[in-house]
């Protein structure tokens, strides 16, 4: 969710996405134990032993004020997690929405998979995101900490999502030293539908999937900060509205609700 150098070639349309080799996920799985879940089978805020809030205004010109543990803008409902964006005044915004993550709360070390089955908002401006970071984030700042974008998809990109990696390196000529290097997919039916977005990490691999069909390996390079991507990492779960990659934004969307009906994590063999 930082400042978006966006790499990468269109995979396709769905149906070449489909045919997409699958094989080696699902063998991970089925060899896989799960280590943390949140299926949201409660009511109300999201449960306070396993998700924090950003609060404010954070990162890249953004728009909205996420809000802290207010019901109006993350609960959990019919089974759901909802993040709900909305256009009112609020502590000097024009926009709330909500951030929520699991830093302080759980980071995931070693060889791991975690996925998501979400429904995303749509509309020019709005901005959804399942994401991670290094949990030394507070210590050594992004793009030292590291980036795993799992999900992400703009309303000015209708029927696209992208999965993107952020590290710090030595060869970049970025102020912050920052690269990134990252794929996209096509849809038709994101709004309304669910897809399982993930994510396997085994060493300093990453591979990205939806619904279980790889689209996206990478190895950081050797000018890469050493094991940026092997470090323990955090969840984020947000919706921003506007700002450097979301755009002018569409006031006649809102209200704008993000679903997310689990979150699993599994220690891979």
């Amino acid at each position: 969710m930082n400042n978006r150098l966006v790499c990468g070639l269109l995979v396709g349309t769905v149906a070449l996405f489909a045919s997409c080799s699958s094989s080696h996920n699902v063998a991970s799985r089925s060899k896989a134990k799960l280590i943390w879940a949140d299926e949201f089978s409660y009511k109300g805020l999201p449960d306070p032993k396993k998700w924090g809030y950003e609060v404010g205004l954070i990162r890249n010109n953004e728009k909205q004020y996420y809000t802290n543990a207010r019901i109006e803008n993350a609960h959990v409902e019919n089974g759901y997690l909802v993040i709900e964006s909305l256009k009112e005044p609020f502590e000097g915004f024009n926009y709330t929405s909500a951030s929520i993550n699991t830093l302080g709360k759980a980071s995931f070390d070693g060889d791991f998979r975690i996925e998501v089955s979400a429904k995303l908002p749509q509309g020019k401006g709005i901005w959804p995101a399942i994401w991670m970071m290094g949990s030394n984030r507070p210590e050594v700042g992004w793009p030292r900490c590291g980036e795993m974008d799992i999900m992400e998809f703009v309303g000015n990109t209708p029927n696209t999502v992208w999965g993107t990696l952020h590290w710090y390196d030595s060869l970049s000529t970025s102020k912050s030293h920052h690269s990134s290097k990252g794929d996209k997919l096509h849809f038709n039916d994101l709004h309304d539908n669910f897809h399982v977005y993930g994510l396997e990490r085994r060493g300093n691999t990453i591979s990205l999937f939806v619904d279980d069909n790889v689209y996206f390996t990478f190895t950081p390079p050797a000018s890469a900060l050493p094991k940026i991507f092997e470090k323990p990492m955090y969840l984020l779960i947000n919706t921003a509205v506007g700002g450097s990659w979301g755009g002018a934004i569409d006031d006649s969307i809102f209200p704008q609700k993000f679903y997310i009906d689990y979150v699993r994590v599994y220690r891979l063999k």
